[in-house]
């Protein structure tokens, strides 16, 4: 019995550290480098669409400024976990070179 009781302990506290961690990840996700190529007016389209039609994703004042395949990603989100997923959906998308991801949390 007392290992089905360790079991459950051991599984709740690893949830309970994922979801944590889930949260503090704002921080680790400032600036990501990526290489592709794309036209600027059509990327910052894309970028734009994918961030605002992704469900994932609930982003306020969202901003999007490309130049040379650097984008600058400006707005708020509701957790640290939305603002490192708004940059982890840009990081394989063509014409993307830098990501400098400056949403802020609230």
């Amino acid at each position: 019995m007392s290992r089905i009781k360790f079991t459950i302990g051991f599984i709740s506290f690893c949830c309970l550290f994922l979801l944590v961690s889930a949260f503090k990840v704002s921080a680790a996700t400032h600036l990501a480098v990526v290489s592709s190529v794309a036209t600027q007016p059509n990327l910052q389209q894309s970028i734009t669409h994918e961030l605002r039609t992704n469900p994932n994703l609930e982003l306020e004042n969202l901003n999007v400024q490309v130049e040379n395949g650097d984008i600058e990603l400006n707005g708020k989100a509701n957790n640290g976990f939305e603002r490192a997923l708004a940059q982890k959906f840009l990081e394989n998308m063509d014409g993307v070179k830098v990501i400098r991801n400056k949403i802020s949390v609230i």
